[in-house]
């Protein structure tokens, strides 16, 4: 596999290769633990869902206030996932002019977003980087609607341009060819990879990570979510340069503490902080609050000190 080497700078904010990204849920991220935590612990991008952040606290409120760094009180960048949380079931005629049909993971609403529409989420996020709208499908459709969503997404992109292209198309090789295309055509040269945020076992993920990266025209930025440790460092060896996760953020919120190599334990094995292992079950019944903080701080400093390992072994 070749490394993928450019210059990293984005909205003039330099950057390292690789670098983290911080998926944070919107809904549930206390401002004065993005604005303050997530930074002291060596954050310098989050990245976050918009549709249920224009559901709540809505895009009037987002627009009022000047975006989700502001509402997150948020000094470093912000990447602005379209966030629907679901493939794309089936492409229909009309799919290009109606959108995007989703439903919202609180409460369960089903929604529909066109481009028009997303153009004002876009403006209402107010986000460093975004993307445009799109909807991978899932990664074992049908080939035949696999190869429809490649060419509505990319109507879609051209609806709703950012600046970043949306690669679909699955495991197939040909169907990421043309999403490519599309987007060569659109004069794109930053490419998000669709699709690989869904649950799929780790060796097709691998595969069809290194099958699309082989295929990217050169110089751009490459962007990836990447849930597990397995994905995080299969992105890197494949020369992703900003990897999106919430692994540290996941494994708080189960009592496990993230270690400095991706590993985990519960955190009572782990006691971070130095506080005897002891007083983690006393924290984590009397004082919840204290105890995900304390823990979350502890795994998110290992998380982004992995990348900044991962990073000196590139110039090494």
């Amino acid at each position: 596999m070749t490394r993928r080497k450019i210059n990293m700078t984005m909205t003039n904010y330099p950057l390292t290769v690789p670098m983290p990204v911080l998926k944070l849920p919107l809904l549930t991220t206390d401002p004065l633990t993005a604005g303050e935590l997530f930074s002291h612990c060596g954050v310098r991008i989050v990245a976050l869902p918009l549709a249920p952040a224009m559901d709540a606290p809505g895009a009037a409120t987002l627009g009022e206030v000047g975006g989700l760094g502001a509402w997150l009180k948020w000094e470093g960048l912000t990447v602005a996932l379209p966030g629907f949380g679901q493939p794309l079931t089936k492409v229909k005629k009309n799919s290009e002019r109606v959108g995007v049909h989703y439903q919202l993971p609180h409460g369960g609403a089903k929604k529909t977003v066109n481009g028009a529409e997303y153009e004002e989420w876009l403006k209402a996020a107010h986000a460093s980087v975004a993307l445009p709208l799109s909807q991978a499908p899932d990664h074992y459709a049908p080939v035949d609607d696999i190869v429809r969503s490649v060419a509505v997404n990319a109507a879609w992109g051209a609806q709703t341009p950012t600046g970043w292209g949306v690669v679909q198309g699955a495991g197939l090789k040909a169907a990421r060819q043309e999403s490519i295309a599309y987007l060569v055509e659109q004069n794109i040269t930053n490419f998000y990879l669709g699709g690989f945020e869904q649950p799929l076992e780790d060796e097709e993920w691998q595969r069809s990570l290194e099958m699309t990266t082989d295929l990217l025209p050169p110089n751009g930025l490459v962007m990836v979510e990447a849930a597990t440790p397995f994905r995080i460092q299969a992105a890197i060896e494949a020369g992703v340069h900003l990897i999106i996760s919430d692994l540290p953020l996941t494994l708080a919120r189960h009592h496990r503490y993230l270690q400095e190599d991706l590993s985990d334990v519960p955190v009572e094995e782990g006691a971070p902080h130095g506080l005897p292992k002891q007083a983690w079950p006393y924290l984590t019944e009397r004082h919840v609050g204290l105890a995900t903080r304390l823990l979350t701080e502890a795994n998110v400093k290992n998380w982004t000190a992995y990348f900044a390992k991962k990073h000196r072994e590139m110039l090494n």
